[in-house]
Formats: structure tokens, C-alpha cells, sequence
């Protein structure tokens, strides 16, 4: 007896992007409060979701590959990550929330475009990830009632390399 391997069609491969990018939003707004660990765990949150997207379309995906990608981010989002910093939950939970969106989002469509060189992409990514943010703010509510947000998507204490 052979076995059958599911495939996903796009509008599935969406839909459980979708799902995965509020799941890590929603926790986001958990873990971003906590002094410290917070932006540790914050990080972690981030790479854990890029690398269940990559796993998604079944690409080997390393958390070495999740952080090169964070990186080419580059100031848009080290500033809005370190404004979840400022010891104010009212705050740090939508930006931190919109931040790890947006990642998740920006790192779809990297992932989707066949992960090309981000010395020559960056700047379609980080347009992707600034307009998303944008987008984020309204959605705020959807993220602090995800089921799945006191669900650690990984190691949240993990240290990692940016």
C-alpha cells in the first residue's frame, strides 16, 4: 500500500500562514511584557514562526536562515522592536504584536518567493513588513484572543544570533 502525501493549495498554504502569524502575534502579546526575557523570548516567538512557515512549504529551514532573514529587516525592525523596550504594556503589546506579524508575513513571501538573496531583496521585504505592520494595528484584538497564544511556538529561552 502506497502512502498518500496531503497537498496544500494555495489559498491552504494562506490560510495556515494566517493562522500561524496570529498564533505568534497573540503570543507575542504575552511574552513581550516580561522584563528581560521578554525581548529574548520576543526573538525566539519570531524565528520559531519563520521556521514553521519554511516547513510549510517544506523547505529544510534552519533557525540560522530565520535570523539572516530578521536581520535584513534592518531598522525598520530594530526600531519597532525596541520600542516593546519602554516598561508600558499598553505599548509594547500592539507594537510587539505588529512586529512579529509583520515578520511572519514579510518571511511568507520571502519563503513563497523561493528565499532569493536578500542583498538583492531586501528592500521588497522590508516594504512588505512595514506596510503589514500598518495592517497589524487593526488587528490587535484578533491577536489577544488567538487560542494558541499561551503556546510557546519553540524554545522561547533559546539565545539567538542576529
Amino acid at each position: 500500500m502506497s502512502e498518500e502525501k496531503w497537498i496544500m493549495n494555495e489559498e491552504e498554504f494562506e490560510r495556515e500562514v494566517e493562522s500561524l502569524c496570529r498564533w505568534a502575534a497573540g503570543r507575542a502579546g504575552v511574552i513581550v511584557v516580561a522584563p528581560v526575557l521578554g525581548q529574548i523570548a520576543l526573538a525566539a516567538n519570531e524565528v520559531y514562526l519563520i521556521k514553521r512557515i519554511a516547513n510549510l512549504y517544506g523547505k529544510d529551514f534552519d533557525e540560522t536562515a530565520s535570523c539572516a532573514f530578521i536581520s535584513a529587516l534592518g531598522g525598520t525592525f530594530v526600531g519597532q522592536s525596541l520600542a516593546t523596550l519602554l516598561p508600558f504594556p499598553p505599548l509594547q503589546i500592539p507594537i510587539g504584536m505588529g512586529v512579529t506579524y509583520a515578520v511572519g508575513k514579510a518571511a511568507n513571501a520571502w519563503i513563497k518567493d523561493g528565499m532569493p538573496d536578500l542583498n538583492d531583496f531586501a528592500d521588497k521585504y522590508k516594504d512588505i513588513f512595514k506596510n503589514t505592520i500598518e495592517e497589524a494595528k487593526s488587528m490587535v484584538d484578533i491577536f489577544k484572543k488567538d487560542p494558541n497564544k499561551d503556546k510557546p511556538l519553540g524554545d522561547e529561552n533559546k539565545d539567538f544570533k542576529f
